[in-house]
């Protein structure tokens, strides 16, 4: 016999427990919230996914953060402000001080679990290869003189992480603002030897 059609898709569980994990946090979730912020039953979520540990995990690996860089990325004029764009909108959208502390807090959970650390893991592995991609674009074009992109791409992807949590300390300005600032002082020698590697214009 067939099962019964659903009637919640998964994107709007996730999105629920999205909210739901900024309100309360990872550790303090219960699949009753999700269920309120999705408009759902708690018997439907748990039927879903059994317990709070495997839907978290499903929401992690359903993470969708490469389309969203990727529409940052093509909606730049040129590579490198589409690399910039990209780590910028990777962080997500603007949230309050108790919203990102409860999101952040889900890294602690991730790291602690061999199964959230090993998707975080490909989650990190793929998010490097996109910058690869993206700073190897860049040299192409000429905007960069990059002499190892691996090691340039890591760096990235470490201040990526870095200035999320030292703005979330200090939470001055915009975090998009300090992604920025970070980004292209890291970028500007290798833009700038570019600059000067270019040959002359004939007159």
């Amino acid at each position: 016999m067939a099962g019964r059609p659903r009637t919640i898709d998964d994107d709007r569980i996730f999105a629920a427990v999205a909210t739901a994990v900024g309100k309360v946090g990872p550790a303090r979730l219960t699949l009753a919230d999700v269920a309120r912020e999705a408009h759902a039953s708690t018997g439907a979520i748990a039927q879903r996914f059994g317990n709070k540990r495997n839907l978290l995990l499903s929401f992690l690996r359903a993470s969708d953060i490469l389309l969203v860089m990727r529409a940052a990325y093509v909606s730049a004029p040129d590579p490198v402000t589409g690399l910039v764009r990209a780590v910028v909108a990777s962080a997500g959208p603007d949230r309050s001080p108790e919203e990102f502390a409860n999101h952040l807090a889900f890294l602690h959970l991730d790291l602690t679990d061999s199964e959230f650390r090993a998707v975080l893991a490909e989650q990190d592995a793929a998010i490097w290869n996109e910058m690869v991609g993206y700073l190897q674009s860049g040299v192409a074009q000429e905007l960069l003189v990059v002499d190892d992109v691996d090691a340039l791409a890591s760096a990235i992807n470490s201040l990526r992480s870095g200035t999320q949590i030292t703005w979330a300390i200090g939470r001055r300005g915009l975090l998009a603002d300090a992604l920025r600032r970070d980004l292209n002082a890291l970028l500007a020698p290798y833009h700038e030897r570019a600059m000067r590697d270019r040959p002359e214009p004939s007159t």
